[in-house]
C-alpha cells in the first residue's frame, strides 16, 4: 500500500463530511484512511461510519480524549502505507493528491519527503495567504538539512504535518515524538525532515486549510491556555534543538543554523505574548 491517511477526529460534525468526501473520491486506489475517533462527544462517530460506509480501506478507532498529537501517534502506530500523509478534520485534499504525489515517487524512486502548497480558505485578509508555502528549489531533489536551509524564513511556516507526504520508515528513525498538547509538529516535524536523504518540494496546490477556526485552541484568548501553549513551545523548541544533534550526517554549522533559527523563533513566540505573560516567561525564554 503506497499510501496512509491519518485523521485525527474530535466533535467534527460540521467538517467530517467535506473531508473525508475529499479523500474518497481520490482518483487514486492504492491508498487507507486512518481515523482516530479522540473521545468525540458529537455526532461524529455516527456521520463518520455513515460516510465511509461501504469502503474497506477506512479504519475508524475510538480512544478517549488524549488531544491531537496522542490521536497522530495512535494513527501512526496503526499505518501500514510506506508514506503517511495528514489531514485534519476541518480541511479537505485536493482531488488529484494522491496521483499527484505517486508520480514523484515513481520518478524520485528514493524520495523520502514530499511538500505540497497549501491553499488557505477563510483567510484574514491582512495576512501573508502563502505563508505556508515556498518556492525553493522546486522540484529539486535536496537532502533534508539541505531543506530546512532553503525553507527557513521567519515569516513563513513549515513545521505542519499537514505541508507533508513522510516515508513511515522515517518515524522510526527519528523517536521519540514528544508528548505535548500544543507544538509537537514545531518539536518534531523539523528533524523528521532533517533526517531525510532525499526531499523533493513542489508547487502543486494539495491541501485546503480552513482558517475560520475562531473556537480552536490555537486561537484562544483565555490566559491559561496561552500560559499553557506558552510552556509547549519552549518545550517544543528544546526538543528540537537538542534532536538536530543525533540527526544522521548533521555538521556543526547545520546545528548552529538550527539553533539560531529556532532561538528567533523563540524570540518572535515571546514578543507575541500577552504583557501579562512576559515577566513569567523572560527567564525561561532567556530573552
Amino acid at each position: 500500500m503506497l499510501f496512509s491517511i491519518i485523521i485525527p477526529m474530535y466533535n467534527a460534525s460540521k467538517s467530517i463530511k467535506l473531508c473525508l468526501d475529499s479523500i474518497l473520491r481520490q482518483n487514486f486506489d492504492d491508498y487507507e484512511v486512518v481515523i482516530i475517533n479522540d473521545g468525540s462527544t458529537d455526532d461524529s462517530e455516527s456521520i463518520c461510519r455513515k460516510v465511509t460506509n461501504g469502503h474497506d480501506n477506512v479504519f475508524l478507532y475510538t480512544f478517549e480524549n488524549g488531544g491531537v498529537g496522542k490521536a497522530r501517534r495512535r494513527g501512526i502506530q496503526r499505518a501500514r502505507g510506506d508514506f503517511l500523509i495528514f489531514v485534519d478534520i476541518d480541511d479537505f485534499i485536493s482531488p488529484d493528491l494522491l496521483k499527484s504525489l505517486s508520480e514523484i515517487i515513481s520518478f524520485h524512486n528514493d524520495v523520502e519527503v514530499i511538500r505540497y502548497h497549501a491553499n488557505l480558505i477563510n483567510d484574514d485578509e491582512g495576512k501573508d495567504h502563502q505563508r505556508y508555502n515556498s518556492d525553493q528549489n522546486l522540484n529539486i531533489p535536496m537532502t533534508g538539512l539541505e531543506a530546512l536551509r532553503a525553507w527557513t524564513n521567519l515569516g513563513k511556516k513549515y513545521a505542519l504535518y499537514w505541508l507533508f507526504a513522510f516515508k513511515r520508515e522515517l518515524f522510526d528513525r527519528v523517536a521519540p515524538i514528544p508528548n505535548l498538547r500544543c507544538y509537537e509538529d514545531v518539536a518534531y516535524i523539523p528533524l523528521l525532515i532533517a533526517s531525510a536523504e532525499m526531499v523533493i518540494s513542489t508547487d502543486y496546490v494539495g491541501y485546503n486549510y480552513v482558517c475560520d477556526t475562531s473556537d480552536s485552541l490555537t486561537n484562544s484568548q483565555n490566559i491559561d491556555k496561552q500560559r499553557t501553549r506558552a510552556y509547549d513551545f519552549y518545550y517544543a523548541y528544546v526538543h528540537a534543538t537538542k534532536g538536530i544533534c543525533n540527526v544522521p550526517n548533521v555538521n556543526v554549522d547545520d546545528m548552529v543554523f538550527f539553533t539560531v533559527d529556532y532561538r528567533r523563533r523563540l524570540a518572535s513566540y515571546f514578543d507575541s505574548l500577552p504583557e501579562s505573560l512576559k515577566d513569567e516567561f523572560a527567564r525561561l525564554y532567556d530573552v
